[in-house]
């Protein structure tokens, strides 16, 4: 699962504006791509669409050829099990340990203890912090925070991974070491869609970026959203 397309999605609520207008956009397999905006731009609303947190007013989002807006309630839980997602806001557990904390989506899936522990381990490793596994979330800096964030959203190994302001909170030099995990992640194949404010870090990175203004896409640089991966052959 990880071709996304966007049909002419539309999203409006209840006593308020269009967050999203007639949206069309598709993003390959194994892609990379930037949304940026002004605050209020739809940025969250269409990272929402995806994650079935909302639907929209019209249109179509696609996941490989299935309409995720059709899925009925029973299926969302088994749909975002093929997703990893990350916040501005960590939304850690405080009271639990850092092990804890990354553990959680595959407990709530139903795995063995040992498949756990080895799966927790390795998604901290990538992170860069697996000797703090025991470590209470509150011992950690910001920085290292967000980095659990990212280790609980890619435990479960999903196809597609999405970021709202991964780096809103975060100086320039953990912003790019964050935007960098992004983009190794990518390097192993994972689609990957971050919302994101910060134009001038964005902009030296080398991939798609869409901007969306009112709802509306009004730039979409690289259309292909392809970067050469390193030892792909091209």
């Amino acid at each position: 699962m990880s071709k996304i397309e966007f049909l002419r999605v539309s999203k409006r609520f209840e006593g308020g504006g269009e967050a999203l207008k007639d949206v069309s956009l598709v993003f390959p397999e194994g892609t990379m791509t930037f949304l940026t905006g002004h605050s209020g731009a739809g940025k969250s609303t269409f990272l929402r669409l995806l994650l079935r947190a909302e639907s929209p007013t019209r249109g179509e989002v696609l996941v490989n050829d299935v309409n995720v807006v059709k899925l009925p309630s029973r299926k969302i839980s088994a749909y975002r099990q093929n997703l990893g997602a990350v916040f501005q806001d960590h939304h850690l557990l405080t009271e639990r340990s850092v092990y804890e904390n990354v553990a959680l989506p595959l407990k709530v899936a139903g795995m063995r203890e040992r498949d756990i522990g080895r799966r927790v381990r390795a998604a901290l490793s990538r992170v860069g912090l697996l000797e703090k596994e025991r470590f209470g979330t509150r011992a950690l800096s910001s920085g290292e925070q967000q980095r659990i964030g990212i280790a609980r959203a890619i435990v479960n190994r999903p196809k597609v991974l999405l970021a709202d302001e991964p780096t809103g909170n975060l100086d320039p030099g953990l912003s790019r070491d964050i935007m960098t995990l992004f983009e190794q992640f990518n390097q192993i194949g994972t689609t990957v869609i971050v919302a994101s404010h910060d134009t001038e870090l964005i902009g030296v990175m080398g991939f798609r970026i869409i901007e969306l203004a009112r709802g509306r896409v009004v730039r979409d640089d690289d259309a292909t959203g392809l970067k050469e991966r390193k030892g792909s052959g091209g």
